[in-house]
């Protein structure tokens, strides 16, 4: 069955009053200071161009509350080159890194050429030196790749404000809307709205489709739609009830959970051929896949113990281990990117809170302190986990760095919304 829909009326951009937006809840005493000195420009061009540069990669940097910023009252100096920086000039202000930049140029056909620096003051190096040429009405983006690049000169990390997310918002008014925005909540935009439940959103490789459940049937369907042209199709897999999509790693297959005669099981669903292969095969209920990063292995939930613990198959022998022994529900688990370790929903006491695991090891890490968190999802470089939890009856969404220095909260304005999806990193 194949649904099109008008992208205009689909793809809403910046029109709903649900707009995520991150606030800081907790972040460490004990931060990185960085200085976004503003951008010098040439002479003959706006000086707005270099303001607006390094105001969005100082908002970009602090999104997280992973660093903190020296005010721009406090600084002594506004350099915009080597030729002008003095290390001093920031040791005296407890600075650690400093960021500077001038827009050089604007040709006739509105790209600018900007150069930018970011200096490790303790150690009295320049880190970084580039240039990027983009066009004045990208500023945003040109922001965004200097920003990814001054993070991950500074933490080892790939930066990830290029990213977006994806999720579902009830409105007040009993509607369900599938959205996607840019990770700092700008650019929302409206997939597929319902009055039946929407759920289980997950990002294709390439970032262009978008895999999620919808009732608007009556019964739980898989939906694949394209994300330019908005066109959906629906996955014929033959169940009763069919849920629970994730994409392999190399996007030529989905793994989902079909329910026969009411018995959820996992199988593999091939995009080309639209051929289905059964993993599992047992009376319990075996539910939420999710791939391991080499595709070799899937994790997912079974209550097949007694209580809902996590598993792990390997794609090809089929062979089965169970990965959770602690506390009497264990779900929803994702791989790290690296493979190495887990992260999940873990339940005891009837607090239902996010933790990690490693998968050489029998100990469990819990992340969160509140009691009600569900359907965690990570940054695509292994450092943020966000999630959805409660504060009564309004559902938002939290998120947390690995190394436990900041807290966040994103709610929405009006709604309450769940089931957070982290896009994969742009190639």
């Amino acid at each position: 069955m194949i649904r099109f829909l008008f992208v205009a009326l689909i793809l809403v951009s910046n029109s709903i009053f649900s707009i995520l937006e991150i606030e800081i809840l907790k972040g460490s005493d004990n931060l990185s200071k960085i200085a976004f000195v503003p951008f010098g420009v040439d002479d003959g061009i706006e000086e707005s161009y270099g303001r607006q540069i390094s105001r969005n990669i100082e908002k970009n940097m602090l999104l997280f509350g992973e660093f903190e910023n020296l005010p721009k009252s406090e600084m002594l100096s506004y350099p915009s080159s080597g030729n002008d920086f003095y290390y001093r000039d920031w040791k005296v202000l407890g600075v650690d890194y400093s960021v500077i930049g001038k827009v050089n140029s604007v040709n006739s056909l509105g790209n600018l050429n900007i150069s930018y620096s970011l200096f490790n003051i303790n150690r009295r190096i320049k880190l970084l030196e580039g240039e990027i040429v983009g066009s004045e009405d990208n500023i945003e983006g040109i922001s965004k790749i200097i920003s990814n690049r001054i993070y991950e000169e500074i933490t080892g990390l790939k930066g990830i404000f290029d990213t977006k997310l994806a999720y579902v918002i009830n409105s007040d008014a009993d509607t369900y809307q599938m959205c996607i925005s840019d990770i700092d909540g700008k650019n929302e935009q409206i997939l597929f709205s319902s009055k039946a439940p929407i759920m289980s959103p997950d990002w294709s490789p390439d970032r262009k489709k978008m895999a999620y459940v919808s009732f608007e049937n009556g019964l739980a369907e898989i939906f694949i739609q394209d994300l330019q042209s908005g066109e959906r199709n629906s996955i014929q897999a033959l169940g009763m009830t069919n849920s629970a999509p994730v994409w392999s790693p190399d996007g030529k297959s989905l793994a989902l959970v079909v329910s026969f005669s009411g018995n959820p099981d996992i199988f593999l669903y091939s995009i080309n051929s639209k051929r289905l292969i059964r993993l599992t095969n047992h009376y319990g209920i075996d539910t939420e896949p999710s791939w391991s990063p080499d595709s070799k292995k899937i994790i997912f939930t079974s209550d097949r113990s007694g209580s809902p613990q996590l598993y792990e198959i390997n794609t090809q022998s089929k062979r089965k281990k169970r990965l959770t022994r602690d506390g009497n529900y264990n779900a929803r688990g994702r791989y790290f990117p690296d493979g190495k370790s887990i992260f999940f929903v873990h339940g005891n006491n009837g607090n239902f809170q996010i933790a990690t695991k490693k998968l050489s090891s029998r100990y469990i890490e819990t992340l969160t302190s509140t009691s009600l968190d569900e359907s965690p999802t990570i940054s695509p470089n292994g450092n943020i986990i966000i999630y959805a939890t409660k504060d009564g009856s309004n559902g938002y969404l939290g998120g947390i760095t690995l190394d436990g220095k900041s807290r966040f909260s994103l709610p929405v304005k009006n709604g309450s919304v769940r089931e957070p999806a982290w896009s994969p990193l742009l190639n």
